[in-house]
C-alpha cells in the first residue's frame, strides 16, 4: 500500500503514514523529520462556527483553534462548510491555500458533490499551527451559522535521530513529505 498525501484510491480516506513510518513536515521554511509512533482516525467533527453573516458581506478571518495538536503532532484532514457559503483558507494565516497567479481558489458546500472524498481539500497541520477560514456570503439572504466540518487522521510523532535523516536524504530509508502551511513567495 501506497501512502501519500491527496490519494484517491478506491475513494476513501486513508492516513499518509503507519506506526513506525517516516514524515517530514515542510512547516513554511522548516523541515521536522518524525517517526510516527500513534495513530488514530478523527471522524466527521464540526471544527468552526463562525456564527451569523449577513447577506452579500465576508467574514472576518477567523482561527480554528479546535483544530490544534499537541506538541509533535500532526493531523491529516479533510474539510467542508456546512452552509452555502464560500470559504478561503490561510495557513498560517498569512499563506493562502488554493492560490494561484490571480485568484484565491474558495471551497463551497458543493465540494462535497464534486469530490466526494473530500480530496481536493486536504490539509496537515503541525502542532498548534493551525489555519484560519473567512467565509463569503454570497446569497441575498442571512446566515445564521456558517459552520465546518472535518475528518482525517491524527499522528503522534518523535524526533527522527540524524542516521535516520541521513539515511531518508540519502533515499536508503523512505519517508513521505507533507506540507503543512501554504507557500508565500515566489521560486527562483
Amino acid at each position: 500500500m501506497e501512502l501519500y498525501p491527496f490519494k484517491s484510491g478506491v475513494g476513501a480516506m486513508e492516513p499518509i503514514a503507519l506506526l513506525g513510518h517516516n514524515i517530514c513536515v515542510h512547516y513554511t521554511t522548516a523541515k521536522y523529520y518524525r517517526r510516527v509512533v500513534f495513530v488514530e482516525p478523527l471522524v466527521p467533527f464540526q471544527f468552526l462556527d463562525i456564527g451569523a453573516l449577513a447577506a452579500q458581506t465576508t467574514s472576518a478571518r477567523t482561527q480554528c483553534t479546535n483544530l490544534e495538536n499537541f506538541d509533535g503532532e500532526l493531523s491529516q484532514i479533510r474539510w467542508w462548510p456546512l452552509d452555502d457559503v464560500q470559504a478561503r483558507m490561510w495557513l498560517p494565516q498569512t499563506n493562502g491555500k488554493m492560490v494561484i497567479r490571480n485568484q484565491q481558489v474558495p471551497i463551497d458546500m458543493n465540494i462535497t458533490v464534486q469530490d466526494p472524498c473530500l480530496h481536493l481539500t486536504e490539509i496537515f497541520i503541525w502542532e498548534d499551527k493551525v489555519p484560519w477560514i473567512e467565509a463569503v456570503n454570497a446569497t441575498d439572504y442571512t446566515h445564521g451559522a456558517v459552520r465546518f466540518r472535518g475528518m482525517g487522521f491524527r499522528y503522534a510523532t518523535e524526533k527522527c535521530g540524524d542516521n535516520t535523516v541521513q539515511r531518508i536524504n540519502n533515499g536508503i530509508e523512505a519517508c513521505v513529505h507533507v506540507s503543512a502551511s501554504g507557500h508565500a513567495g515566489t521560486v527562483e
